[in-house]
């Protein structure tokens, strides 16, 4: 006797969107981190002084 679970088409839908997203949150960390370390470098550097 089969036993079908239906809406494989949707949870496998899910997994996959839910990576992506994971992805993209990681990213959008790492990428705030690194900008947040530019700004911090340029207020002790001669381009930092511009930007004022």
């Amino acid at each position: 006797m089969k036993n079908n679970v239906r809406g494989g088409g949707l949870r496998l839908t899910g997994l996959i969107l839910g990576i992506i997203a994971t992805v993209c949150g990681v990213t959008s960390i790492i990428f705030a981190a690194i900008g947040l370390h530019q700004a911090h470098l340029c207020k002790h550097c001669k381009k930092g002084a511009e930007y004022r």
